[in-house]
This record gives structure tokens, sequence and C-alpha cells, in this order.
């Protein structure tokens, strides 16, 4: 028969290794509840993660602190805390993720600086990426990034074209120096600023002045020739009481002209292919052509002799080469105010609610009413007609100063007549 003191050390056995298999039955129920509790929580961050789950569309801003936490816990456990199921979950998040990055990391690798495009940007390479930010489900990330690529794009073709132009000019420049034209050398200057790849720009760069500098001190002979006919011409024609201004073009400050041009333009809001555009401030008149996003004077400026033409924004009508029944409705108060009419006569005047008092000898066009007979003033019937709104005005040669009227050079208003065409925006600064 055992003593007590063998019963007392087996019970004390016994009572160690029940002990033992509590605290690992805890340790197994403890570990099994916090694994559950963990991956709950793994679940509910992936999950917080989509915008739409079922589409696979992600968050605009998602939570990389949650995602590199959830990254770390993983490779830690070596998935004995982490259900597979959560780790396949985790891992399509991350692929989605890494992808979202390169695309963007891609696309902003194009970019040389925050004014450029690097010398490896491709067509190929920019449709390519156009392709794969198709695979962007998040509207707003997807149209964040196609921004930058459009930016990109818009900047590739304006190089390109530009370097196309400028090469063409400086080509036919270095074998003729007289072909060089005040138009090349204007548009090559604004070409030159649209360049947005660096080298690109540092390639022209020398061409560009050396084309400025050379048309400002050695316009050709056959250029200075001409002008002084047509000045002599004009001064013969012109009556000794009238205010004589020879039309002579300096190259420096029209380009400083269109330059400002630009501005005022762009600030207006103006997008048309084409605007005739008055500076008041320089007193300077010329027909601007957009190239690229940006105006330039497309053959200089001209000196306007005088203009009481209110600022602000008007349409060309008509060029007008009036016959002696041409008239204008000029009766505010007529739905058919600002018509012209050729060869008009009283029916036709009728039939446009004229029907009384139509025939006056007013020269001036803001008295005449209800209508303006260009048979009263010679120095309209050959002219630009524009309108805005209720005014009508004139620009013309010689004469008398009218109201909404402004007045150029008989040379000029014929180059202006046959450089614009009705319908495009006349705008006064």
């Amino acid at each position: 028969m055992k003593d007590k003191k063998d019963l007392k050390g087996g019970k004390d056995y016994m009572l160690v290794g029940a002990a033992v298999v509590g605290v690992i039955t805890a340790v197994i129920f403890f570990v099994m509840l916090s694994r559950g509790v963990v991956n709950a929580v793994v679940t509910s961050k992936i999950s917080s993660q989509y915008q739409d789950k079922e589409l696979e569309v992600l968050k605009t801003d998602l939570d990389y602190h949650s995602l590199n936490a959830i990254g770390k816990l993983i490779d830690v456990s070596d998935g004995y805390v982490v259900t597979p199921d959560n780790v396949r979950k985790y891992n399509e998040l991350e692929q989605y993720v890494r992808a979202r990055k390169q695309r963007s990391a891609d696309i902003s690798s194009l970019y040389d600086g925050k004014d450029d495009y690097r010398d490896d940007v491709t067509e190929q390479k920019i449709n390519a990426l156009d392709k794969d930010l198709l695979n962007e489900k998040n509207q707003d990330v997807y149209q964040k990034l196609r921004n930058k690529l459009d930016t990109i794009q818009i900047w590739y073709e304006q190089t390109r074209d530009a370097d196309k132009y400028i090469s063409k000019v400086w080509d036919e420049f270095n074998n003729d120096n007289a072909s060089l034209t005040f138009k090349k050398v204007s548009m090559s200057s604004t070409y030159y600023k649209l360049i947005k790849n660096k080298a690109v720009k540092k390639q022209w760069e020398n061409s560009v002045e050396q084309m400025r500098e050379y048309y400002a001190n050695h316009q050709g002979e056959s250029t200075q020739v001409t002008a002084a006919k047509q000045e002599l011409e004009e001064l013969r024609n012109s009556p000794l009481t009238e205010k004589y201004t020879p039309a002579k073009v300096d190259i420096i400050s029209s380009l400083d002209f269109s330059s400002d041009a630009e501005d005022a333009l762009t600030a207006a809001g103006l997008t048309g292919k084409y605007v005739l555009y008055y500076d008041s401030s320089s007193n300077n008149l010329a027909l601007m052509t957009k190239v690229g996003s940006k105006y330039v004077a497309q053959d200089g400026y001209v000196n306007v002799v005088s203009s009481q033409v209110a600022k602000g924004k008007y349409t060309i009508k008509r060029l007008v080469s009036a016959g002696a029944t041409d008239a204008i409705i000029t009766d505010s108060n007529n739905d058919n105010f600002g018509q012209y009419v050729s060869s008009a006569t009283s029916d036709e005047l009728s039939n446009l609610d004229v029907s009384s008092n139509a025939d006056n000898t007013t020269a001036d066009f803001n008295s005449a009413t209800p209508v303006f007979w260009f048979k009263n003033n010679s120095n309209l019937t050959s002219s630009i007609y524009f309108t805005s709104g209720n005014t009508i005005g004139f620009i013309y040669a010689g004469g008398s100063s009218y109201d909404n009227g402004m007045q150029v050079s008989s040379s000029d208003l014929s180059s202006l007549k046959s450089e614009i065409s009705t319908g495009i925006t006349f705008y006064v600064n």
C-alpha cells in the first residue's frame, strides 16, 4: 500500500496536468477568437478600399496605412492568422493598387519638369498609355490621369507642328534670304513659344532669333520699293487737308503687338480662327490668326488715323462696295435693324417694315433714319461694315469722323478688305 506522500504527489501531478490542459485550451480558444476578430477586421479593411466591389472599382483615395499593416501581418504570421481567403483578396487588391500606381508613374514619367515633355516621348508611347489607362475603373482617378496624358499629347503635337513649320521657313531662308516675310517671322516666333520640349527649344532658339534680327535689319529692297510706291500713290490721291500716315512696319514692335493682342484676346475668351483686333492704346489694327492656341498678327498691323469705336466685341457684317441705291436699316425699333439692303426699292423696304420717310440726305449713318443711304456718303461706299446689338459702324478711309467709325488709309483699307471675311469677330480693346 502506497503511503500518503505518494498519493499526494500523484494528485499534484494530476492537478498540474489539468491546469496545463486548461491553459492550452484557453490559449487555443483565445488564439482562435483573436484570429476570428483579426480576420473580420482584415475583411472589413479590404472591402473598404473598394468603391464598388462587384465591379472592382477602387476608391479614389486609398487607405495605404491599413494596406501596409495587413501586408506586414500576413508576412509575420506566415499564414497562421490571416485566412487563405483574405490573403487571396489582399493579393488581388494589391495587384489593382500596383497597376494604378504604375499607370500614374508612367504618365508622370512623360513630363520633364512642369512645362515640357521628355525626349523619349513618342506617339506610340502616348497611344499605349492611353489604351492602358482604360483599365482604371474609377472615373475620378481616370479623368485626372487622362487630363495629364492629354496635356502631354497636346504638347507633343504642337511641338511637332512647330518643328515642322520652323524647319520649312529656316530652310527657305537659308536658300534665299529674301523669302523671309513678316508673316513667316511672326508665325515662327509664335510657334517657337508653343514648343514644349527642351531639346527642340534649344535646337531652334538661335535660328528663330536670327530670322527676327535679319528681318528687322534687312527688309528686302523689293519690299521697300513696293511700300514706297504705295505711299507715293496714296499721297498723290489724297486731299492736302487729309492727314497722311506712311505705312511702316517695325518687326520688333509688331511681334510685341502680337503678344499684347494675344493676352487681350485670351482674356476676352475669343476662340475663333481669325479676329480683327484694334488696340486703342497703340492705335494699331491687325488681323489676328490663331496658330495652335496663340494669336499672331498675320501680316503685321496698320496705324489707324482716328477711331471713335467703343471698346467691345463686334461682328464684320459686310465688305462694302455699295451701289447708288444700297442702304442699311437704321430704325432701332425695326426687327430688321442693321440689315444691309442691296439696290433698295420702295417695295423691298416696305417688306422690311420700312414704309414711310425712307428718303433722306443724311451723311452721318448715326443720324440717318429709318435707313442710311450710301449715296449720301461717298466715303463709306467702299468700307467695312460691322455691328453689335443695336450699334452699326464702319471702317473707312477719308472724310469726316463719326461715332462708331474708324478711319484708316485707303491702301490699308484695301489690304484689310482683301484679308478679312464676313462673320469674323472685330474686337476693340
